[in-house]
């Protein structure tokens, strides 16, 4: 059993890296992926806990792109080599860019009547930038939410996001290509996906995507419904697709959500890992 997608305390999960690979190990998972939005921070401490416990680590990172008019989409990026230096170059670009981008974040929130700065703010961050996480921390420290999901929907999530905030598409997938990686659609259904478009616009959206370098999509995720899953499947037949999957494990934030099984009866095939790290030794840090 595998699961190539989770987050940990990096961006908008409760459990650390450290105790989300102690989770899968008890599970009894071969490879977890930890996929944090927009960040690798929490990698190394995941890598030396699953060289620890013997479980292989598919390094991964979950990019949110902006991708036309007020639409986002979330890209999966697995098996990434987060030191090679052509990936450095672009996420350390978008980073430090995305970081000169959030005053309006701060100005929205004080229309709200939230007393929010980014000095406060500042002892939040993870990996040296200010992003929206550090905000969202900040937001549960001060008391203004009670959870970190809860900071996104009752105020980050009512936030537009301006230009240069977010990642290009082909930002993005270069990104996870000069790392070695796959590229991945995640969770085509929702509103960070491709929902309310027709089947001719998503066949339109994802050749423009596949063009782009996308590799496959997430054909296993626990709130697919059948038809859903007849859907990706013609999809992945017309465009050749790879298959990924995961839970989008929350922890705490998505109580009823676990590591490996979704709501109690989700599986991810062992043999997706094959197409995913296919020239890579399965190690406990693959």
């Amino acid at each position: 059993m595998i699961d190539l997608h989770a987050h940990t305390t990096i961006s908008d999960g409760t459990y650390t890296p450290t105790k989300l690979v102690k989770e899968a190990k008890r599970r009894g998972l071969y490879a977890v992926a930890i996929t944090d939005h927009d960040s690798i921070d929490g990698l190394d401490e995941a890598s030396e806990a699953a060289r620890r416990l013997g479980i292989t680590l598919v390094k991964g990172i979950e990019f949110s792109i902006a991708y036309g008019k007020g639409r986002l989409l979330h890209i999966l990026g697995l098996g990434i080599d987060p030191d090679s230096e052509g990936f450095k170059h672009i996420y350390l670009k978008y980073r430090e860019t995305r970081s000169t981008k959030l005053e309006h974040v701060f100005e929205a929130l004080r229309g709200m009547g939230i007393d929010i700065s980014h000095k406060k703010a500042i002892p939040h961050i993870i990996g040296g930038f200010m992003d929206r996480q550090a905000i969202a921390r900040c937001l549960v420290a001060e008391g203004y939410a009670i959870s970190i999901r809860n900071s996104w929907t009752e105020y980050l999530d009512k936030i537009p996001y301006i230009e240069g905030e977010l990642i290009e598409p082909e930002a993005a997938l270069d990104a996870i290509h000069a790392a070695g990686g796959k590229a991945f659609m995640a969770h085509f259904h929702l509103n960070i996906g491709l929902k309310d478009y027709s089947d001719k616009e998503i066949r339109s959206r994802l050749k423009e995507l596949k063009d782009m370098g996308l590799d496959g999509v997430e054909y296993y995720y626990p709130s697919f419904s059948d038809e859903d899953r007849l859907r990706l499947a013609d999809y992945i037949h017309e465009f050749g697709f790879i298959k990924s999957g995961g839970s989008d494990f929350h922890g705490a934030n998505r109580p009823h959500i676990k590591l490996g099984i979704g709501e109690g009866n989700f599986r991810v095939p062992d043999e997706l890992l094959k197409n995913i790290l296919p020239d890579k030794k399965e190690t406990a840090s693959a």
